[in-house]
């Protein structure tokens, strides 16, 4: 284990680890099926500096991950950076992984393109809406799934 939540930032050695990582949080909350070559085109952006990928630990025992990709909404050309997720493995999650990543996230931003970030999750929703709200100030508006996924519904807390 990590004796601390040092993130630092992913490169191409980390691809692996990143993938395994990224499993595992579609097992967890993945609405859809899972595309590995899809996955590994959309980490290797973040290499090819369109975005950043902040990894815990070794590459091949990774801790926690966060990925942010430069992006724009569909009404201006003005960029921001876009979380697509923010991931602690389970054997971590007693850990300060999530806040540190979270800060990370934080750091990425600036005056000239800001963090848009949140939380799409079946599992322990409101404790991760509690922490966002921590770490960053009240939601600027809230992520719905329709119809829901059957995990939703049996939701544990």
């Amino acid at each position: 284990m990590t004796a601390q939540s040092i993130v630092r930032l992913a490169n191409p050695d980390d691809e692996e680890g990143i993938m395994a990582l990224c499993r595992m949080l579609h097992e967890e909350n993945g609405l859809f099926p899972l595309d590995d070559d899809m996955v590994r085109d959309t980490i290797r952006k973040a290499f090819n500096k369109q975005g950043f990928i902040g990894v815990i630990g070794a590459k091949d025992a990774l801790e926690g991950i966060i990925y942010m990709v430069i992006s724009n909404f569909w009404y201006s050309k003005k960029p921001h950076l876009e979380e697509l997720f923010n991931y602690v493995h389970p054997d971590h999650r007693k850990s300060e992984h999530a806040k540190s990543l979270i800060e990370f996230a934080k750091k990425c931003a600036t005056d000239d393109i800001r963090l848009v970030i949140g939380v799409i999750s079946n599992t322990r929703t409101e404790a991760k809406i509690r922490l966002y709200e921590r770490r960053l100030g009240k939601p600027a508006g809230a992520f719905f799934v329709y119809p829901p996924p059957a995990a939703a519904l049996i939701e544990s807390h």
